[in-house]
């Protein structure tokens, strides 16, 4: 479909949303060295200021002016941030980010001819993302109730082959970078009916659930649940001399537990959470599932326990499916003490002493078979259900491009 070229808006620089500058929900945040968007406080934590961090956590929110003094105080690489609280627990926030993907040249300042379509419909703060690629527009307004996040491609055009857009209103961080698009106001104001277009511009409304029969399965985007530790095998001892109680702890770990570098992204209302993995890279910054007794990895959908969590963060393992063995085993353990588990001190007894120095055996075989035939399990559920998802979403887009061809 072709479009005329749009003008070039220009850009102010140190520009940020005045309204949202009244609010303390400020963080800062600095790229990993594979271009990962993490959120860190250095004002909260001044010795380790590249520390990550929760954004959704309240206790390292703060106020704009605090976090406009530490970026410019380190400077190196750092960034200020922008919070959009869980509205499951803050019902008033109202803050939505329409965020586009690759829709600006960042060398001619041209952008995508619906990107400013919308900047003119939503008459709110907007400005160019951190890449110089993509655009923010921040307004006022809440997402339909069946809707928890937009994304969809926007329309073809030649200069920007994959433009996106994505429109989010819940427990995200936006990262800003105070180029402010000229033009466009520099406060945050209501737009409901923007957003409600862009809703139905760019999503195919979910069917509602038929209570005549019951679903065998839960739905596609369902977690699936880790089993249960019982309650007896908790408590391990101080030191042991047998090496299946440092098994025993290991297995039984909860997250609950532990603190975990990979910062929450998403809480759901079942208490389940979303992690941006730090060992890795994450688009969509929820790739590690994290359920009440366990984690699971979602590329590829591997089951992990604590002891691989940490050895991943670590660095002591690269692989999400690899397990810490002979002294990794030990290192990991130490670590994963030293994040909160109650894992007993590994005493070899005095016929064993002289071979203390030598590597651990490998974990219990135990843990690693109900790991195994878990992960077998889910990967045979989750295959069936990635084929029903996908053919769905064939459909939705056949729909959505047929709704776009008769609007147009």
């Amino acid at each position: 479909m072709p479009y005329t070229s749009p003008p070039i808006p220009a850009l102010e620089t140190a520009t940020y949303p005045a309204d949202c500058r009244d609010h303390d929900q400020w963080l800062t945040w600095k790229p990993t060295d594979n271009d990962r968007k993490v959120p860190r406080a250095p004002y909260a934590y001044p010795d380790w200021p590249e520390r990550y961090v929760d954004a959704q956590n309240p206790t390292v929110w703060t106020d704009f002016e605090t976090a406009q003094d530490w970026v410019e105080k380190l400077s190196a690489g750092f960034a200020l941030a922008y919070v959009i609280r869980n509205r499951e627990q803050y019902p008033d926030e109202d803050l939505v980010v329409v965020d586009y993907d690759d829709a600006r040249d960042p060398g001619t300042g041209a952008i995508h001819p619906v990107v400013h379509e919308h900047l003119q419909t939503a008459d709110s703060y907007a400005d160019v993302s951190p890449s110089g690629t993509g655009v923010h527009i921040l307004c006022r307004g809440q997402l339909p109730d069946d809707v928890t996040t937009v994304a969809d491609d926007l329309p073809t055009h030649d200069t920007f082959p994959d433009a996106s857009i994505e429109v989010y209103d819940s427990a995200r961080f936006v990262a800003m970078s105070g180029q402010h698009l000229v033009g466009t106001p520099t406060e945050t104001h209501p737009a409901q009916a923007f957003i409600d277009d862009v809703v139905d511009a760019f999503t195919t409304p979910q069917p509602q659930a038929d209570t005549s029969f019951e679903v065998s399965e839960p739905p596609t985007d369902a977690l699936p649940e880790a089993p249960s530790s019982p309650p007896s095998q908790r408590s391990p001892p101080a030191s042991t001399t047998n090496i299946e109680d440092v098994y025993r702890a290991v297995e039984t770990t909860r997250p609950s537990e532990i603190r975990l570098d990979s910062p929450i992204t998403e809480t759901r209302s079942d208490g389940t959470k979303s992690r941006n993995p730090c060992w890795t890279n994450s688009d969509s910054g929820t790739r590690l599932a994290e359920m009440d007794d366990g984690w699971i990895y979602r590329n590829g959908l591997i089951v992990l326990d604590a002891l691989q969590i940490v050895a991943l963060e670590e660095g002591i393992v690269t692989t999400a499916g690899e397990y810490p063995s002979g002294k990794d085993f030990w290192e990991a353990v130490e670590e994963l003490r030293a994040r909160g588990a109650d894992i007993p001190e590994y005493e070899a007894d005095s016929d064993r002493e002289e071979e203390s120095d030598q590597s651990a055996p490998s974990p219990s075989p135990t843990a690693g078979r109900s790991l195994r035939d878990l992960h077998r399990e889910l990967r045979v559920k989750t295959i069936e259900r990635n084929q029903l998802r996908d053919e769905l979403v064939t459909r939705r887009r056949e729909l959505a491009a047929r709704i776009r061809d008769v609007r147009s």
